[in-house]
């Protein structure tokens, strides 16, 4: 009997190192899936916020010339409003701001640096979000 005891003694160790693995999997996932998701969430807001600013820019010209008609965008402004905008916050993302006169589309991109997956071999994730607007009729 003491033979069988002495050949599986090691078994523990390893049952005890593997359920560890699983937990810092888990627990990877848990912090760092959040914290990829707060970073997304912010990025989302961020993109809504400068699109909309960038939409506020109209080329009023053609808005008073055609009595409130026509709306359209003025593209330079609204570019240069939606990166203002972006500016004043510190993100670490980085911008892409297409303007034409019919809108304004924003993406953010960043990557988010991990702590528990780093253990596995995950050491970042990106995330990105993106926004769209157009100017009001």
């Amino acid at each position: 009997m003491r033979r069988t005891l002495a050949a599986q003694s090691g078994q523990l160790s390893v049952l005890v190192l593997g359920l560890a693995m699983l937990l810092f999997a888990v627990a990877g996932v848990a912090v760092d899936g959040t914290r990829a998701f707060l970073l997304r969430r912010s990025l989302q807001n961020a993109a809504d916020g400068s699109a909309l600013a960038g939409a506020g820019e109209v080329d009023v010209h053609a808005y008073y010339r055609t009595a409130g008609r026509e709306v359209i965008l003025e593209p330079l402004a609204a570019r240069r409003a939606a990166l203002e905008w972006l500016a004043r916050r510190s993100l670490p993302a980085e911008a892409a701001v297409a303007a034409d006169t019919g809108g304004l589309r924003v993406r953010l991109a960043g990557r988010m640096d991990t702590s528990f997956l780093a253990l596995i071999g995950l050491r970042s994730i990106e995330v990105a979000a993106e926004a769209e607007a157009e100017p009001v009729d």
